[in-house]
């Protein structure tokens, strides 16, 4: 019964001494009414937050001499821009756009209508060969012109009929006579005379009807010359034609 004791005498000591320290009987008591709250309240106009600061302090101003002189280990002072780099800098531009846009095609020579004629069979195969292997397009177009005029009689259908009329044509006092061996609708016939102009076989074919040879003739000996016309640069002319063609002689300008 003395431990029990001891332990009743121990709680009600404690709770004194409890009672005591909320009545503010020991000094430490917590303040009885609302005057006395206020009146221990912290002065909040006095509060000043203090943060930490790494901030140096400011470095003292250079002297003159110090600031046109360069530091060691320092980079020059960059130079003032000049007019024309600030009118150029206040100029937009769209690199985008430059850079996207398609390069300008360079510009091409003017083609020149021209014409070759009075060309041979050959020449005319060789000049539009080279137009094609140029990638030029052309015209070919060809023109029967007489070279001669030939008197003649008509074919005799064979060679003892040529012969027959021959033997009569020198009883006629005609004796320039031929007979064509040439395999053609002309062979066999009885030529008489070869003209380069027309008036001078008219002139022998009167006298041959005049002596009676009536079926004589004028027949004129066609000779074929092309034109070629074409559109090319003038600088791709000479190439076209060749060194030793000598067709610059009949080459004329013309209109497409």
């Amino acid at each position: 019964m003395t431990t029990l004791r001891f332990l009743f005498i121990l709680l009600a000591v404690l709770n004194a001494l409890a009672f005591a320290a909320i009545k503010g009987w020991l000094g430490s008591a917590t303040p009885g009414g609302e005057p006395e709250r206020i009146t221990n309240q912290l002065h909040a106009e006095q509060i000043r937050l203090i943060t930490p600061t790494t901030e140096e302090p400011p470095a003292p101003a250079p002297s003159a001499t110090e600031a046109t002189e360069p530091q060691p280990g320092s980079s020059p002072p960059a130079e003032p821009p000049s007019p024309e780099a600030e009118v150029a800098a206040a100029v937009p531009t769209d690199r985008t756009d430059a850079r996207l846009a398609p390069a300008a095609a360079p510009p091409t020579a003017p083609a020149s209508c021209v014409a070759w004629a009075g060309l041979s069979t050959a020449e005319a195969d060789r000049l539009a060969a080279r137009l094609q292997a140029g990638g030029f397009k052309y015209v070919r177009s060809r023109k029967d012109t007489p070279s001669n005029w030939w008197v003649r009689t008509p074919a005799q259908g064979g060679r003892t009929q040529a012969e027959k009329r021959v033997r009569e044509l020198h009883e006629m006092g005609i004796t320039d006579t031929f007979i064509v061996q040439e395999s053609g609708p002309s062979q066999f016939a009885v030529s008489l005379g070869l003209f380069r102009t027309e008036n001078g076989a008219q002139q022998l074919l009167a006298q041959l009807r005049a002596k009676g040879a009536h079926d004589a003739s004028i027949e004129p000996r066609m000779t074929a010359s092309f034109r070629i016309q074409a559109s090319l640069p003038r600088e791709r002319i000479a190439a076209v034609e060749g060194r030793r063609s000598q067709l610059d002689e009949r080459r004329t300008t013309c209109s497409p």
